[in-house]
C-alpha cells in the first residue's frame, strides 16, 4: 500500500484520533488508529515518520476500502526516493 496522507482529531474521550489514507494503485482505502487503544504502538511509530510516497506493507484488507488496524504495518520504502 502506498500512503496518501492523513487527518488527526482530537477525540472528546481524550487522545488523538488518526484517520491514515492510502492506495494500492487502483483502490483506496482507509484506516482509523485512537491513541489510546492497544494497537496504537504497532502504529505510532509509522504516524509520526511517514510522508506521501512511503510503501507500507504488512496491511490487511478487513472490507471494501477498510484496513484492519490490528494489522502490523512495516516500512517499505518510498516510491519517489
Amino acid at each position: 500500500m502506498i500512503y496518501k496522507n492523513q487527518k488527526k482529531l482530537t477525540s472528546k474521550f481524550g487522545g488523538d484520533m488518526y484517520y491514515l489514507f492510502f492506495n494500492d494503485g487502483e483502490k483506496s482505502y482507509r484506516t482509523c488508529i485512537y491513541s489510546n487503544f492497544r494497537n496504537f504502538p504497532k502504529w505510532e511509530k509509522l504516524i509520526k515518520n511517514i510522508t506521501k510516497g512511503d510503501i507500507v506493507n504488512g496491511l490487511v484488507i478487513k472490507s471494501k476500502g477498510m484496513i484492519d488496524a490490528d494489522s502490523t504495518p512495516k516500512y517499505g520504502g518510498n516510491i519517489y526516493k
